[in-house]
């Protein structure tokens, strides 16, 4: 699991051409650690789908359900789904699940400029996982790993408004998911 964070500072320093986005001064958190390798990774294989055409929307909703849930046992605001945010997001998780860049967060400034097109924002932040558990339980372990993680976690727990899921399964099983956190421009 991997969190990027723009707006902030924190994690290895980032080059001066690469910290910003759109004028705002921004940081890229890369943290990984050990015990959020949750199962094998993917290279290479193309995702699909799903097997039995299972609805990978649903799973979303359900990552988005559940971290406001978690928002709300902290008096935290819900996060309003977006599905133009997820559709960005979905757009990494299908290129990570192809194997066409690894897990983490490779083009985030990119995914950026296009939230930024839709939605302006002070603040943008991501969240990425992989694991390769059954449907039923993918999207639990997933936020779990986030939650034990305090970089995800202050993503989780920011003062953001917008979010948007996306998940893809790669042909081997293993599921990728993307969460991206946006806090609009008032």
């Amino acid at each position: 699991m991997i969190s990027a964070r723009a707006g902030t500072t924190a994690g290895t320093p980032v080059t001066r051409e690469s910290n910003r986005i759109h004028g705002r001064t921004s940081a890229l958190w890369r943290t990984l650690p050990l015990w959020s390798l949750l199962a094998c990774t993917a290279a290479g294989s193309a995702p699909v789908a799903s097997p039995g055409g299972e609805n990978l929307t649903s799973l979303e909703r359900d990552v988005a359900r559940r971290v406001n849930q978690y928002r709300a046992g902290r008096r935290l605001p819900a996060l309003r789904f977006d599905t133009a945010v997820a559709r960005v997001a979905r757009a990494h998780s299908l290129e990570m699940a192809r194997g066409s860049v690894p897990l983490g967060h490779d083009g985030f400034t990119s995914r950026a400029n296009a939230v930024e097109r839709f939605v302006a924002f002070d603040e943008i932040a991501e969240n990425v996982a992989l694991n390769d558990y059954p449907r039923e339980r993918t999207v639990t372990v997933a936020i779990d790993g986030w939650l034990h993680s305090v970089h995800h976690r202050e993503n989780i727990e920011g003062k953001f408004d917008l979010t948007g899921v996306g998940i893809a399964r790669s042909r081997n099983g293993t599921y990728y998911f993307t969460q991206v956190f946006v806090a609009r421009r008032p």
